[in-house]
């Protein structure tokens, strides 16, 4: 990305904190509150819903794992979702500390170069030279 891009972009952050913390807070609920034990307790199928054929125990078998599966899926998507608003929570207080160090040294090189400005427009170097030039003899 081009840096004219990114900082045109950079302008426009601004983090949702409560969209984030409401997913999560959606997520986490749906991998460890009501719905979690509500799914644990109603995925299970018994063994003689699968029949008594000689495939029915593996069945059953790849049936819990998958089960298992999902929901530590979703307790994985629960933390890299976690992550990920602590990365941007950092990200944001990080440009935001760019922005006031910016906007210190905006004021200071503002002071600076006022300071200089002043120096130049004193009537004193003016005021040496031309007195310089008329104990010496007129034009220098």
């Amino acid at each position: 990305m081009h840096i004219a891009g990114l900082s045109a972009a950079m302008q426009y952050v601004a983090v949702e904190q409560t969209t984030i913390d409401r997913v999560i807070s959606f997520l986490r609920e749906n991998s460890e509150g009501e719905w979690a034990r509500q799914f644990a307790s109603d995925a299970p199928i018994a063994m003689p819903s699968l029949g008594r054929g000689d495939r029915a125990h593996e069945l059953g078998l790849h049936h819990d794992r998958a089960q298992q599966v999902m929901a530590e899926t979703v307790q994985g998507i629960v933390r890299d979702l976690e992550a990920f608003a602590d990365s941007v929570n950092e990200a944001a207080r990080l440009i935001r500390r760019a922005d006031e160090d910016s906007a210190e040294t905006m004021v200071a090189t503002q002071r600076v170069v006022e300071m200089l400005d002043e120096a130049s427009l004193t009537p004193q170097s003016e005021a040496a030279y031309d007195r310089a030039r008329n104990e010496h003899g007129g034009d220098a």
